[in-house]
């Protein structure tokens, strides 16, 4: 799929309920977002599933193999809900992956970082907070299990 056509997707489903079926070559399966805000690069939306709102998430445009708009019964129903209303969406600026995560760190709230895997049955998170932001890395210092930094 064309960069063009996605945008197209993107600007067409930002902030309504186009509940978009998402395709990312790194997965064999697909995940449904509502698409919240996106720039040239990165996209920023709510994954979606059975009604339930899953966090924030943000990903590479380039990643993205295939998107389409998927109008059923599942965003009736979101829309008929007023799932995306109850939501607080935080404001990041999404020029680039340095900017992403210094809106992060500004906000001083706990995240949670998934290290996902192609087996859904594994995969793992850590909980913490951006303590520094540089041009090729970041500081995040997090806790273990029994609540050790």
């Amino acid at each position: 799929m064309k960069k063009l056509d996605k945008i197209n997707i993107l600007h067409k489903s930002k902030g309504t309920y186009n509940l978009c079926r998402c395709f990312f070559y790194y997965h064999p399966y697909y995940w449904f977002y509502y698409i919240l805000n996106f720039s040239d690069r990165l996209l920023f939306g709510t994954k979606e599933n059975d009604f339930i709102l899953n966090g924030f998430q943000i990903r590479k445009i380039s990643d993205l193999k295939k998107i389409e708009i998927n109008n059923d019964a599942c965003s009736i129903i979101d829309e008929e809900n007023q799932l995306l209303a109850k939501l607080e969406v935080p404001q990041i600026d999404l020029t680039s992956w340095k900017t992403v995560f210094d809106s992060l760190k500004n906000m001083n709230l706990f995240l949670i970082v998934e290290h996902e895997e192609i087996d859904d049955d594994y995969s793992f998170f850590y909980i913490g907070h951006i303590t520094e932001v540089k041009d090729s890395f970041l500081l995040f210092r997090h806790f273990d299990a029994d609540g050790v930094w």
